[in-house]
């Protein structure tokens, strides 16, 4: 009998049959979606590289005064929220211009920093910005958001040396249309300063309170954050560094706040404080009548609703910059519009209190 003539045989070639078939198959479809892909990346890279790249090249070469036309794109990309692309704008410029004047880079960079800062790629500012000081060191605008940039990584002590570059700058040029950016340099240095003793963990607290409290002496703006780090370290300290401060009034919502196991009410002397817990029905039993007028009109108003009305009524607070004027729900060390530093004013106001019912989105 023959060896093809075996059924085996056949058996064994159909199965070897199929599995060549289905290994072909197999890396048919292998190669197709390995085209798939590239073809995608390529499309990707074809809108993110030749779109942008390339066609900022090429504008370049047919127009000579290309850069601000650019440079109004990328604005109309900013204020359409489309960050990245207006990165990628500010990127291909400079890629495409390696001959161009360095004054005319420091103003591309500049814009890019300024992109990077604005969307909150505080690193990426960082460098843009560096780079910016490196080959143009006498920039103010350059280095006042370096010091920005450096608070808000909570780099203290390069945003000090910042400082210290800007008044030396300012002494020099003697500038007056630069004085809204160095005015209140002292201020700044003080405020850092305090920063950095906030965050030095390796000195004992009562070696801080003399640096911190020479510090407000310079920058009185700083009693509010100093009295709420005392609050946390030292509530025998906060009280009473606290009835001694010039401005109760800019206190109010800290005071308020306060849980009622924190007042000392037997050992409170100043009047103000005295009349924000007499508003909030908390007071001495010397007070214990409550029936002393109080001088400020919300604590009094509020005093008279909790007495004699049946309205559940609280405080409301809000900040307003004593720079711009800009009213805004939650305080902030330095304005979000204006940027000044520890300008903000508390407002208040009496406000009906309504029990917040939660509706599940199940």
């Amino acid at each position: 009998m023959q060896w093809y003539q075996d059924p085996l045989f056949g058996i064994i070639l159909v199965f070897v049959i199929i599995a060549i078939v289905g290994a072909l198959d197999f890396i048919r479809n292998r190669i197709k979606e390995r085209k798939r892909v590239n073809s995608l990346e390529d499309l990707k890279k074809s809108y993110e590289f030749l779109g942008i790249k390339d066609g900022v090249e090429e504008f370049l070469k047919l127009n000579k005064n290309a850069i601000p036309t650019l440079e109004f794109i990328a604005n109309a990309y900013i204020q359409s929220g489309n960050i990245q692309e207006a990165i990628k704008i500010y990127t291909s410029i400079l890629n495409a211009t390696p001959s161009t004047s360095t004054q005319d880079k420091v103003h591309i960079l500049y814009a890019l920093g300024m992109v990077h800062f604005q969307s909150g790629f505080l690193q990426r500012a960082k460098n843009v910005f560096l780079e910016i000081v490196k080959n143009f060191p006498r920039n103010p605008e350059a280095l006042f958001y370096l010091l920005r940039i450096y608070e808000k990584l909570n780099e203290y002590e390069k945003a000090i040396d910042v400082v210290d570059c800007l008044q030396e700058i300012y002494e020099q040029s003697g500038n007056l249309d630069d004085t809204k950016y160095f005015e209140t340099l002292s201020h700044n240095r003080a405020y850092l300063e305090s920063m950095c003793i906030f965050a030095d963990e390796g000195s004992a607290f009562e070696d801080k309170v003399p640096k911190l409290e020479a510090l407000k002496t310079i920058f009185p703006r700083l009693e509010k954050p100093i009295l709420m780090y005392y609050r946390n370290y030292n509530l025998a300290l906060f009280w009473q560094k606290a009835q001694e401060a010039r401005n109760i009034e800019n206190l109010l919502d800290v005071l308020w706040h306060c849980p009622k196991s924190e007042v000392p009410l037997e050992s409170l002397t100043n009047q103000k404080i005295i009349e924000i817990y007499r508003a909030r029905e908390q007071t001495h039993i010397s007070y214990k009548s409550n029936k002393q007028e109080c001088a400020k009109f919300e604590l009094e108003t509020l005093r008279l609703l909790r007495a004699y009305s049946h309205f559940s009524v609280d405080l409301h607070f809000e900040y307003r910059c004593s720079e711009c004027k800009g009213i805004f729900p939650l305080e902030n060390q330095r304005c979000p519009t204006c940027n000044a530093l520890l300008s903000f004013d508390v407002l208040c106001s009496v406000r009906e209190s309504k029990d917040e019912i939660r509706y599940s989105l199940l």
